[in-house]
């Protein structure tokens, strides 16, 4: 199983060549291995920390039918004890 580790609620806000902002939290991918490895979520409000999985509604079909995660839309649901 895939889990997500949130370690913080730090943010860092971002401008996109837009010119409007982008909250970031930092969190880790954990597949496993002998290293989470490490990666920024788009946030509107910060995640607490614990450990989560995708949750379904983050998935979509991009325009070549390929199953891809949505990245200005994913959510985390938390890991059940």
């Amino acid at each position: 199983m895939t889990i997500i580790v949130v370690k913080s609620t730090n943010t860092k806000i971002e401008k996109t060549q837009s010119g409007s902002e982008m909250k970031k939290q930092q969190a880790a991918i954990d597949q496993g291995g002998d290293y989470p490895l490490p990666f920024w979520l788009v946030v509107n409000d910060p995640y607490p920390p614990g450990r989560y999985v995708i949750a379904p509604q983050s998935y979509k079909v991009n325009q070549y039918q390929s199953l891809e995660l949505d990245r200005y839309n994913l959510h985390l649901e938390p890991v059940k004890a």
